[in-house]
């Protein structure tokens, strides 16, 4: 295999909870694009027809996990997957990303025309919904980012045998803060393709009503809010307050606005808020040992 070959030998990984029929038309699109793709099941038992007909197309594999084991260790089974059976790059999405063609392409010249150092990858991403381009994903070319959502990232080989898989303790949520922020601790840059763009759809994406203006609320549940409160204390003590935090800090308080004025259920997420918080400073944040890379 010559290494032109190589740069072109990429496989996805689609993590799928629950999912509706609108799974199956984002992983048609990504067929064209890669040479396979990974669906890993998360929730086993549900919707037995849809994952029947994913397993009818072509080069698509589909792993049946035991249970909901979480958002970290379903992409690191698809990642190893890929691996294991020779692929040198992994592009990872959420069941709700639509990945218009060129997207994986875009991808994988970002990462080699920057050359050494280049860390983990990711698109520009547009609101799957509105169609909305939010203001931080404007751009063109390619710039450093300390922290990358997991939807739309692109792993070579050779980053994840230098920073490990995802930490699959943290669940979900600020999963992919974590391999973000570890791949900069490790000397790497995390990229932002601005020239790609992925439709992606964030959260629950409920529509709200307010002086005649029409927005969207994220609308998580209190499992989420738990989640997202222990994790962001637990990233918080192992990488500090780098401009990830101030970042993220700015995206807290406008979604918890939108949690206390227009969310249901506002006295469980309240709760689970402060129970992450407690469970956030019991937490081991002590990093996980990576050195295992692709194989573990």
């Amino acid at each position: 295999m010559t290494d032109a070959d190589d740069d072109q030998n990429v496989g996805a990984v689609v993590l799928a909870y629950h999912p509706d029929g609108s799974l199956v038309d984002n992983v048609l699109a990504l067929v064209p694009q890669v040479s396979a793709i990974i669906v890993v099941n998360n929730s086993p038992g549900a919707e037995p027809e849809l994952f029947e007909q994913l397993r009818s197309i072509a080069d698509v594999e589909v792993i049946d996990l035991r249970d909901n084991l979480g958002v970290a260790a379903g992409f690191n089974t698809g990642m190893r997957r890929l691996f294991e059976t020779g692929h040198r790059y992994a592009v990872i999405f959420d069941q709700d990303s639509t990945a218009p063609a060129g997207l994986v392409q875009g991808l994988v010249d970002a990462y080699r025309s920057f050359g050494e150092g280049a860390g983990i990858v990711g698109p520009a991403l547009r609101s799957g919904v509105t169609g909305y381009e939010f203001h931080r994903e404007r751009g063109s070319g390619v710039a450093v980012r300390s922290t990358l959502i997991s939807s739309g990232a692109l792993f070579s080989r050779e980053v994840v045998e230098r920073i490990g898989l995802h930490d699959e303790g943290l669940f979900i949520d600020y999963v992919d803060h974590d391999i973000s922020l570890r791949a900069g601790r490790r000397g790497l840059k995390n990229l932002k393709a601005f020239d790609v763009v992925l439709d992606h759809r964030f959260g629950g994406a409920v529509p709200r009503r307010l002086l005649g203006r029409d927005f969207f609320v994220a609308d998580y549940s209190p499992m989420r809010q738990y989640y997202m409160s222990r994790n962001r204390l637990v990233l918080i003590r192992r990488y500090g307050f780098g401009v990830w935090f101030w970042e993220d800090l700015s995206y807290m308080g406008k979604a918890w606005a939108k949690v206390l004025l227009f969310e249901n259920d506002r006295p469980r997420k309240v709760a689970a808020f402060f129970r992450g918080l407690r469970d956030g400073l019991r937490y081991d944040a002590t990093q996980p040992d990576q050195s295992s890379g692709t194989t573990s």
